[in-house]
C-alpha cells in the first residue's frame, strides 16, 4: 500500500506575495515586447535591405534605358527601322524590369513613410513614365515610322499617298496622349522633397522628355495636317506667296509674285500664277483690318497686296491676300503659303540645279543674288520682265519637286526654312489653324507668361525700293526687376547699316535705289522697326544714344507698340533703344520675334538659323521708379 499523500491530499502551496506576482507578469511582458521588437526591427531592417536593393536594381535599369532613348533617336534619324526596333525592345525590357522593382506591396506601403516615402514614389513614377514611353510612344510609333516618316515620303507621278498617313492617325494619337500623360507625370514630382541622386534622376529625365517633345510633336502634326491639306476629303486651293526680302515687309518681304495651288488626293498641280501689281488695289480695304493695325501701318493694309503684310500678325495679312484674291480672281482659298529666294535656295540642295526658260541655271549657290540683285542689273528698266523671271524661277523649282527629289534632303531644307521663319502657313479650316498656331510655321504674335515678356523687332521697307538687300540688321534683349514693386523692364536695342557701296546713288539701277520717287535720296534706306512689348506691357522711352526720339506709339492686340523710322545713308548705321514695363510677368524671361533678313553682304542667309538676339543688360539707371 502506497504511503504518502496524494496530489489531492497536498497542503496548499503558499500565495505569492502580490508584489512578486505583478514582478514576474511584468517579466513575461517585458521579454515579449523585447522579443516583438526584435522581430519588427528585423522586419525593418529586411524592408529596408529589401526596398534598397531593389530601388539599387531599379537605377541599374533606368540607367540602362537612357542610352537605348538615344539609340532609337538615332535610329530613326537614319531611318534605320530595324535598329529602331531592337533599340526600343531593350528600352521596354529595362522600363518593364524598374516597374517591376518598384511596385511590390513592401515598396507600395513603404511609399506612405514621411521623407522616405516621397523619394520612393518619385523613383516609382520615373519608372512608370520610362515604361510608359516604352511601351504606349515609342514602340507603336516605331512600327509605323516608315508610312509617317516625311524624309521617306516619295511623289509618284506628282502624287503623295496618303492611305498610310491616314491609317498611323490613330496610332499617333495615343502615342501622343501617352507621352503628355508621362511628361506631366515627371513634371508633377517636387524636386525639393527628394535626395540629390533622385533629384538629379528627375532632371534628367524631363531633359530628355523636353529634347524629345519637338519631334513627336512635328511628326503628330505632319499626320494630323497633311492629308487634309493635300486633299483627302476634298479638293483644296492655296495661294503660294513669294516674298521678296530685298524689300522688307513685316513677315518677310514685299509680295511679288503669287500663284495658286490645287490639291486633291495626295496630288497637286500649279494653276495661276501672277504678278503681285496684279491684284488690287482697291479705293477702300477688302477685309476687316482692325482699327488698331491701320492706326500703326496706315490704310493701306487692307488695299494693297503688297502691303497686306505691314503687320508683323501673319495669319491677319494671309486672310487679307486670300480676300483679295477672292475678289480679283474669284474661287475659294484654303490657306496661304510663303516662300523666299533664301527658301528656294534650300530647296535647291534637295532638287541640284534647275534649268529656267532664260537659259539660266538655278542653283543653292546663286539663287539669292541672281533673284535679289542679279535680275535688276539685267531688266533695270522692266519690272514686268523681272516678276516674270522671280515666277519662273519658283515655277520651276516647284516642278522639279513634283517630279520626285530626295525626301530626306528636302524635309531638312523645309524644316529649317520653318525655323527661321522664312516657310509661314494659314489654314482658313479653323481645325488646321489651331494645329498651325503652336508651330513656328503660325507667324502669329508672339504670346508672353507670366515668367516670360514675349517681345517683337520687325521691318518695313519705307524706301520703295530694294535696297534692303544692302541693309544689315542687329538687334539685342534684355530684362531686369529694375523697381521696388518687382515688376519687369524689358528692353530692345536695334542697328541698322547700309553697307551699299558709297556710289549706290548712280552705281545701283533706279528700280534699286528707288530714284527717290518715294521722297528718299537715291543710294538711302529708309526703315520702319516697329518694337512690340509683353501682353499687357507699357511703353517706357525710346532713345538713340540716351536721346528721346519721335515715334508712332500705340497697341497692337494688348501689345504695346512703338514704331521708329530710320534713315541711312551708305555707310551710316543708327541705334534705337526701347524699353516696356511689364505689367503681368514677374520673372525676367524673355523671347523676341524678328522679321528674317538678308545679310546685307550679298551672301546667302543660313536658312535654319533664326534672327540672331543677342544679350544685353538693362540699364535700371533710366527706369522711372
Amino acid at each position: 500500500m502506497a504511503t504518502g499523500l496524494s496530489h489531492q491530499d497536498a497542503p496548499p502551496r503558499p500565495a505569492a506575495p502580490p508584489f512578486e506576482a505583478r514582478r514576474r507578469r511584468r517579466s513575461r511582458r517585458g521579454r515579449s515586447l523585447i522579443l516583438a521588437l526584435i522581430v519588427v526591427a528585423g522586419l525593418v531592417l529586411l524592408a529596408i535591405a529589401w526596398i534598397g536593393l531593389r530601388g539599387f536594381l531599379a537605377q541599374q535599369e533606368l540607367n540602362a534605358a537612357v542610352p537605348d532613348v538615344k539609340a532609337v533617336r538615332a535610329a530613326v534619324a537614319e531611318s534605320d527601322t530595324a535598329g529602331a526596333a531592337s533599340a526600343a525592345a531593350e528600352l521596354q525590357k529595362h522600363a518593364h524590369a524598374a516597374v517591376s522593382l518598384t511596385s511590390d506591396p513592401v515598396w507600395q506601403l513603404a511609399e506612405g513613410i514621411p521623407w522616405v516615402g516621397a523619394n520612393l514614389s518619385a523613383v516609382s513614377t520615373i519608372s512608370r513614365a520610362t515604361d510608359a514611353v516604352a511601351s504606349e510612344v515609342i514602340k507603336p510609333l516605331v512600327s509605323i515610322a516608315g508610312s509617317v516618316d516625311p524624309r521617306t515620303l516619295h511623289l509618284s507621278n506628282g502624287k503623295l499617298d496618303l492611305a498610310p498617313i491616314v491609317a498611323a492617325q490613330p496610332v499617333m494619337a495615343k502615342a501622343q496622349t501617352a507621352f503628355d500623360t508621362a511628361r506631366s507625370d515627371i513634371g508633377s514630382i517636387d524636386r525639393s522633397s527628394v535626395i540629390s541622386p533622385i533629384g538629379s534622376a528627375v532632371t534628367k529625365m524631363r531633359t530628355l522628355m523636353a529634347e524629345v517633345a519637338p519631334d513627336l510633336q512635328a511628326v503628330d502634326n505632319t499626320v494630323r495636317l497633311l492629308p487634309g491639306m493635300l486633299g483627302a476629303d476634298g479638293p483644296r486651293s492655296y495661294l503660294i506667296v513669294a516674298q521678296n526680302p530685298a524689300e522688307l515687309r513685316a513677315t518677310g518681304g514685299l509680295i511679288g509674285s503669287i500663284a495658286l495651288v490645287n490639291a486633291d488626293k495626295g496630288a497637286a498641280a500649279l494653276s495661276t500664277e501672277v504678278a503681285g501689281t496684279s491684284i488690287g488695289p482697291w479705293p477702300t480695304p477688302v477685309f476687316d483690318v482692325p482699327e488698331a493695325t491701320s492706326g500703326l501701318y496706315g490704310p493701306l493694309v487692307g488695299r494693297y497686296l503688297q502691303d497686306v503684310n505691314f503687320t508683323p500678325d501673319f495669319p491677319l495679312a494671309a486672310r487679307t491676300a486670300a480676300a483679295m484674291w477672292v475678289k480679283t480672281h474669284g474661287g475659294v482659298v484654303d490657306g496661304v503659303i510663303t516662300v523666299d529666294p533664301v527658301v528656294l535656295s534650300a530647296m535647291l540642295k534637295a532638287t541640284g540645279p534647275v534649268a529656267l526658260p532664260s537659259g539660266d541655271v538655278l542653283t543653292s549657290a546663286n539663287a539669292v543674288p541672281l533673284l535679289l540683285s542679279g535680275i535688276y542689273a539685267r531688266y533695270p528698266d522692266a519690272p514686268q520682265k523681272q516678276d516674270a523671271f522671280f515666277s519662273k524661277a519658283a515655277t520651276a523649282v516647284f516642278d522639279r519637286v513634283m517630279s520626285g527629289v530626295d525626301g530626306a534632303a528636302l524635309v531638312k531644307a523645309l524644316a529649317a526654312s520653318g525655323t527661321s521663319q522664312r516657310i509661314q502657313i494659314w489654314s482658313s479650316h479653323p481645325s488646321e489653324q489651331s494645329i498651325l498656331q503652336t508651330t513656328t510655321l503660325a507667324g502669329a504674335l508672339p504670346v508672353s507668361t507670366p515668367e516670360t515678356a514675349a517681345l517683337g523687332v520687325y521691318f518695313n521697307d519705307a524706301t520703295g525700293s530694294k535696297m534692303d538687300y544692302y541693309l544689315r540688321t542687329s538687334v539685342g534683349a534684355g530684362a531686369a526687376v529694375c523697381r521696388a514693386d518687382g515688376k519687369v523692364t524689358s528692353m530692345l536695342e536695334v542697328t541698322l547699316t547700309n553697307s551699299a557701296p558709297a556710289n549706290a546713288a548712280t552705281a545701283l539701277p533706279a528700280y534699286v535705289t528707288g530714284a527717290g520717287s518715294y521722297g528718299v535720296p537715291p543710294g538711302e534706306i529708309k526703315t520702319r522697326i516697329a518694337f512690340y512689348g509683353p501682353d499687357q506691357g507699357l511703353l517706357a522711352e525710346v532713345k538713340s544714344k540716351g536721346v528721346d526720339i519721335p515715334s508712332v506709339a500705340g497697341t497692337d492686340s494688348g501689345r504695346p507698340v512703338a514704331v521708329v523710322e530710320v534713315l541711312l545713308a551708305p555707310g551710316q548705321s543708327k541705334t534705337v533703344d526701347v524699353q516696356f514695363l511689364g505689367t503681368a510677368q514677374w520673372a525676367p524671361g524673355y523671347t523676341v520675334d524678328v522679321t528674317p533678313t538678308l545679310k546685307g553682304d550679298g551672301s546667302t542667309p543660313d536658312v535654319g538659323a533664326r534672327p540672331a538676339v543677342a544679350r544685353i543688360a538693362v540699364p535700371c539707371s533710366s527706369v522711372v521708379k
